[in-house]
């Protein structure tokens, strides 16, 4: 009998599970990452399309900005045929700061952006995976993570759509919700909740706003329902304060970058979504047509909306799975409250991206601004992996409790076959595209430069922005209105420009730069006003006869002062509290660590 025993045991420890340790769970997720990264990381150049040369054209500026002294850019003097545009204003601009870093060691402008988009795949599935070990085992969160690793808002948007800041956007979206799932209400005030929380919602700004936006607007009902899970006002509290937190942080760029838009003319589509509707859940697909030519007929989406909708139909089978079963959740998951809490969310993110939505988007101005439904993709990834988790927990539970899931096994090849069509997507789209040398590619960006018409100044009637031939526009850097004035230009960069002057009379001077507000001209140290060219809203101010030296300001206006500084008070409460959280957790361990332990009535 005890011999029998023993060979049960023996055979119990000698069973192989797949991903049941630590290490080989690393190792695959790992592999997996570099899957996803390696034609970055192999292929000689980058995909030819869409916005990829405006955004290594706009990292570029930034770097070049950044080490004339500049170190927080804002006007880029490259833009619009030289006449600059206050882009990073606009721009998020955590990831071109990621840029700059990695110039430093790669010397290399394309190298330097393919490392920035391996390093968001990596931090994807560092903060995915961390993000779904809360709420799952360390199997079911490192399945899940996979498909993370090749969703279409981490996947898609790195090699077709070309947004590298709204993949960035994605990992601060797990830190931020890992954050006010690991509330602890027992806590009068959860630090490290709050640390964690307004840390991923700052970050998320300064990647990708439009991204933040939609995260925001999907907190208001994630937090009516965390509230009623946690019933206490020590949450509110949490939650307010993390929120505000992490807007100080980034109230140096979100503040200017909310409250100047209307000092600008842009290029983004305020008429409503509808339009973008047929980019959505495989409608490129089916309705386009070949007459539209190959930019239409391929570019951008089709690829994209197979992808989208092989990953909502994943979500789509673990939640009908989670609510065929919803009876015996309560038994099986330790967080069976949140399950239905996740599966509304999931809901609510899917029907914001098809026309069912339209009268929401229609309702908010601000919503319209956002362009494309599809961008609620970045929110729907973790709500859609979270319930995989539970799903794969509560077949795991089934199987532990010896229960028939021979029913399940079909649901598990079906989610095995979608993810290998998941793959099979992505990897056509990646070599579908035409991958551009170095040299051809930064030539393409240059040209990005001088054409980029987004963000120009606003301030003059006539003549309409988009008429403007600015192309045909040879008019020099600077002129004066006196012919025989002399100009002897001594310095020239994005935000300080210093000249001399020489003229027998007072003569006007014409800078070949849009007037945006923080442009103070100087004429020997003494401030002058500053009119505009009524036909383009070039800078002109009147110099008097004379020799002088005027320098050219692009200086922060009290407004972005004042967004600096609620952002250091901000940084100062954040590191404040981040030094109480570690000396809290420190004198914590330290106290376990000198707790005698009694050992049958002894101390040591």
């Amino acid at each position: 009998m005890n011999v029998e025993k023993s060979e049960e045991k023996e055979s119990k420890i000698d069973t192989y599970y797949f991903l049941s340790t630590k290490t080989e769970r690393i190792l695959f997720l790992a592999l997996m990452t570099l899957i996803s990264a390696a034609p970055l990381i192999f292929q000689n150049g980058l995909p030819a399309h869409a916005d990829w040369h405006s955004h290594i054209a706009n990292a570029y500026q930034f770097k070049r900005c950044f080490w004339q002294g500049d170190f927080l850019p804002r006007w880029i003097d490259g833009n619009l045929f030289g006449y600059g545009l206050p882009k990073f204003n606009y721009y998020a601009p955590l990831f071109y700061y990621i840029f700059v870093f990695l110039e430093i060691f790669f010397r290399n402008p394309v190298y330097s952006m393919k490392a920035a988009l391996v390093l968001i795949l990596i931090l994807s599935t560092v903060f995915g995976y961390i993000y779904l070990r809360r709420h799952g085992s360390p199997v079911a969160a490192c399945l899940a993570t996979v498909f993370v690793i090749l969703s279409p808002a981490i996947h898609i948007f790195t090699y077709n759509n070309n947004f590298p800041t709204n993949a960035l956007a994605i990992p601060f979206i797990f830190i931020a919700l890992y954050g006010i799932d690991t509330f602890d209400s027992e806590k009068d005030f959860d630090k490290k909740a709050f640390l964690i929380t307004s840390f991923g919602y700052a970050g998320m700004v300064l990647s990708h706003l439009p991204t933040a936006y939609i995260f925001s607007l999907m907190l208001i009902p994630y937090f009516l329902f965390s509230l009623s899970l946690y019933k206490t006002k020590k949450f509110v509290k949490f939650f307010v304060s993390s929120i505000a937190c992490g807007l100080g942080l980034s109230a140096f760029y979100l503040f200017p970058a909310i409250t100047e838009t209307n000092l600008v003319h842009t290029e983004v589509l305020s008429s409503g979504p509808g339009w973008d509707y047929s980019k959505n859940f495989l409608f490129t697909y089916l309705d386009r047509l070949p007459s539209e030519g190959y930019y239409w007929g391929i570019f951008d989406h089709r690829y994209y909306e197979v992808s989208n909708g092989l990953f909502g139909l994943v979500g789509l089978i673990a939640a009908v799975l989670l609510l065929a079963n919803y009876d015996r959740i309560k038994t099986h998951l330790p967080e069976y409250k949140r399950v239905k809490v996740v599966i509304i969310m999931l809901f609510i993110s899917f029907v914001m991206m098809t026309p069912a939505s339209f009268f929401i988007w229609s309702m908010f101005k601000q919503m319209q601004t956002l362009q494309f439904p599809w961008r609620f993709t970045s929110v729907l990834i973790p709500f859609c992996c979270v319930t995989m988790v539970y799903a794969f927990d509560l077949i795991s539970k089934f199987k532990n409790e010896k229960m028939d899931i021979s029913g399940f096994k079909y649901i598990i090849y079906s989610l095995v076959l979608l993810l290998t069509l998941l793959f099979y997507v992505n990897f056509i789209n990646v070599f579908k595209w035409e991958w551009a040398s170095p040299e051809m590619f930064l030539k393409h960006a240059i040209n990005v430069v001088w054409q980029n018409r987004e963000y120009q100044p606003n301030f003059v009637d006539n003549p309409n922005w988009r008429q403007e031939d600015f192309s045909k526009d040879f008019t020099p850097t600077l002129s004066s209105s006196d012919p025989n004035a002399d100009i002897t230009l001594l310095k020239w960069t994005s935000y300080d420009k210093i000249f001399q002057l020489f003229a027998p009379l007072e003569h006007q001077i014409r800078i070949r730069t849009f007037y945006f507000p923080g442009w103070n001209i100087y004429v020997d140290g003494r401030r002058v006003d500053i009119s505009m060219d009524p036909k383009t809203g070039a800078m002109i101010f009147k110099a008097p006869s004379g020799k002088h030296q005027v320098e050219v300001k692009f200086e922060l206006t009290s407004q972005r002062k004042l967004a600096l500084i609620i952002s250091f008070v901000a940084l100062a409460i954040y590191l404040f509290l981040f030094s109480k959280a570690s000396a809290t957790g420190i004198g914590f361990k330290l106290r376990n660590i000198q707790k005698p332990v009694s050992i049958q009535g002894a101390s040591t």
